[in-house]
């Protein structure tokens, strides 16, 4: 392995590159045969360094498996990854793996360095995960390490490193040094270079699609969602009137998309939604709503990377702000979503009502008035081969229950929570699923028992819609937020309850003592089906980074570096303000002091106590500049050891080499200890100069050529201080 020197840069290199390796593998998008042969092949570095063992192979060997894999490269993107970038990917990390036990040379340290920089860089391109955070962090620090241990080990290899002692330790301490430098600066100029939404890495990370959220939703699809456990949105609440406490407000579902018409095996929506221009964002939703707001709840919502344009937010919503010109606006299915196809990290704020009727107060509006509201021919529409069963079912459970709707929703959603279990295994298939999960399996996911009651209401007349949506997971104190996963997807079902339209005028939605209707939400999904598992302390870390990482690296746009500069502005000029009003009150409590003490007329305690310690400062300056205390040349100086003897020693030949000048015998270039003293006793040969300069040489040359202990360096403060007074 070499010297200590090259043994430590081989050990950071392989660090370096493993780092580079693991970043780009935690964006899961390498396949795992190829993270397994990578892996296995640093493995084995691994063990040859640790062993002390050169396991390599031939330049031939590796040439050959790099044509050998050619095939494989070409079935890999024609079959298995269908990308021609992904097998590209895959063939430049495996031949970087590969390359780990090839012959080693300064220029395969130079090539893997800058594959392990192009790895970090890629996988920049492909998350926005705080863990890439944590590991770019490290991968910074461990590639200054490593450039500078390459320099030195390549000096000591030409013979070119001197000195006593190990140096991997200060090496590596200022490669902290220089690391945390170069972050600093990067951070400044990060925040500080102007924004632009051009340029050439303009690409966000690849967004993964978002079942159960599209126009048109197949029975079940759903359940794939509900299977991950990736974080796909953090909410934090802003403020809310009344207060509400963390577990209120996850007690709180986040809509999504409404959808109306179902065919018996997909939900679709029937309605088209309209077109809005916003101002600067924003879009106010509240003028399509007559009720006046009751319980306001404000909060901002970031999305993980999807494809899906649909904005989450708890009913009713009154006002979005968003960074979207143009946001479309469903009124019959309750849906806002986005234009265009980029919604990667997209962050929103929105105003939302959470207060709703009575029960007693929708048990006493008339059913019969819903036919007078426009547009509910999707929210009442069935199936044309509904089963025969289904409205048989639906009127045997109301059969008991009260002639208002409230009730009969109600009776509804008790029998399915209770007749029926949740799973996520084994949905109902077939040509009639709907059927199939009432009569035949009586088990499925939550989007079963949506259908179910949102069909058997339509049976008796009752308009519904079904909507998906999330519930929320959990909160987390480090970041504020509360983290909405993919296993919190939800669905359930709205149902509309009309307003009493007492001196409607024709034409109009809204009258003079009109109160309008209300859409509630039932859930008849089995309580505790959809409880979600905690989060472990580390995971709430993780979660806190990401959120940082994206809010202040991925979403950091002109836009908010303008709101940051002003905050910062504003900041400064009143930190500035209450400085200057402190000091300029200080200095009038001096000065009204200082009179009080002393008086204009004659000195007083305040002036007599600047003079002495004027002097004391004076004294103790011109007695460390005599001793030597500033150098450490004094006994107890600076260290201790050969090292810090040699260092102690140089110091104070410069300082004896500025005396002599100062005495007119100034040192010239390449002119050793001798020819100076011998220029002194051509001068004054009998002078104490002489003698103090001689004794000084003398004892430096011990210290620092010859074998006198380190001890010895503690006189040369003494006799630097006869020289000087010898001048």
């Amino acid at each position: 392995m070499g010297s200590p020197l090259r043994r430590y840069f081989d050990g950071l290199l392989l660090l370096l590159l493993a780092t580079g390796f693991f970043t780009l593998a935690s964006t899961g998008r390498l396949a795992w045969p190829v993270v397994a042969a990578a892996g296995c092949a640093y493995a084995a570095r691994l063990y040859g360094f640790l062993r002390r063992r050169s396991l390599t192979l031939p330049n031939s060997v590796w040439l050959a498996g790099l044509l050998l894999y050619l095939p494989l490269y070409a079935a890999d993107a024609l079959l298995w990854s269908k990308s021609l970038l992904q097998a590209t990917l895959h063939l430049v990390v495996l031949a970087g793996a590969a390359k780990l036990l090839a012959p080693d040379s300064s220029r395969d340290a130079l090539f893997l360095g800058l594959l392990a920089f192009l790895e970090v860089l890629t996988a920049a391109l492909l998350t926005v995960s705080g863990l890439f955070f944590v590991l770019f962090l490290v991968f910074l620090v461990l590639l200054v390490a490593t450039l500078v241990a390459h320099e030195m080990a390549r000096a000591e290899a030409h013979g070119a490193a001197e000195g006593a002692g190990s140096p991997l330790r200060p090496l590596f301490r200022f490669s902290l040094l220089l690391s945390l430098a170069v972050a600093l600066s990067s951070v400044l100029i990060f925040f500080l270079l102007p924004r632009t939404g051009m340029g050439v890495w303009a690409a966000r990370p690849s967004s993964r699609g978002l079942s159960g959220f599209s126009d048109e939703v197949q029975l079940g699809a759903i359940a794939s969602l509900q299977r991950s456990d990736v974080p796909v949105m953090h909410i934090r609440l802003v403020s809310s009137d009344p207060p509400l406490t963390p577990a209120e407000f996850q007690q709180i579902p986040w809509r999504g998309r409404g959808l109306t018409r179902f065919d018996g095996q997909r939900w679709t929506s029937g309605s088209s939604p309209g077109l809005y221009g916003t101002q600067n964002g924003r879009l106010d939703v509240s003028r399509f709503a007559a009720a006046s707001p009751a319980e306001m709840v404000r909060y901002q919502v970031t999305l993980e990377p999807m494809s899906s344009p649909v904005l989450f937010f708890p009913a009713q919503l009154l006002r979005a702000s968003t960074r979207f010109p143009v946001l479309a606006w469903d009124r019959a299915t309750g849906t806002l979503a986005g234009l265009g196809g980029d919604f990667a990290g997209t962050s929103y704020a929105g105003v939302s009502d959470l207060a709703h009727p009575s029960p007693d107060a929708l048990r006493a509006e008339p059913r019969a008035r819903v036919r007078f509201r426009f547009g509910f021919q999707d929210d009442l529409q069935l199936p044309d081969n509904l089963d025969p069963r289904i409205p048989a079912l639906a009127r045997s459970i109301v059969a008991s229950a009260a002639g208002d709707d409230w009730d009969r929703m109600q009776a509804l959603t008790q029998y399915l929570q209770t007749h029926y279990q949740y799973t996520l295994d084994n949905l109902p298939q077939g040509a009639d699923p709907l059927a199939a999960f009432l009569f035949d399996q009586q088990a499925g996911d939550c989007e079963y028992f949506a259908s179910a009651l949102a069909v058997m209401a339509r049976t008796l007349g009752i308009p519904t819609r079904v909507v998906n949506g999330f519930l929320v997971d959990s909160y987390n104190p480090l970041s504020g937020e509360y983290m909405v996963r993919g296993r919190d997807a939800h669905t359930w079902v709205e149902a509309y309850f009309p307003g009493q339209r007492r001196g409607l005028r024709r034409g109009l939605g809204r009258g003079r003592g009109f109160q309008p209707g209300t859409w509630m939400s039932f859930d008849a999904t089995p309580s505790g089906s959809t409880a979600a598992a905690g989060s472990w302390p580390g995971g709430m870390v993780l979660d806190a980074l990401s959120t940082m990482w994206q809010e202040w690296i991925v979403n950091y746009d002109w836009m908010r570096q303008a709101r940051l500069a002003g905050r910062l502005q504003a900041s400064l000029a009143a930190s500035a303000t209450r400085a200057w009003n402190r000091g300029g009150g200080a200095a009038s409590a001096a000065w009204q002091q200082f009179r009080a003490d002393g008086g204009v007329g004659g000195p007083g305690r305040l002036e007599w106590g600047a003079g002495a310690l004027l002097l004391a400062t004076l004294g103790l300056v011109w007695t460390g500049r005599r001793r030597g205390w500033w150098l450490g040349e004094a006994a107890g100086g600076a260290g201790s050891g050969e090292a810090a003897a040699a260092r102690r020693a140089r110091r104070a030949y410069r300082r004896f080499q500025r005396a002599l000048e100062r005495a007119g015998f100034a040192r010239r270039p390449a002119q050793t200890s001798e020819e100076l003293l011998g220029e002194v006793a051509a001068a004054r040969p009998e002078s104490p100069l002489l003698a103090a300069s001689t004794a000084f040489v003398a004892a430096y040359q011990a210290v620092r050529y010859g074998t006198a202990p380190p001890a010895a360096a503690d006189q040369l403060g003494r006799l630097l201080t006869q020289v000087r007074r010898c001048r």
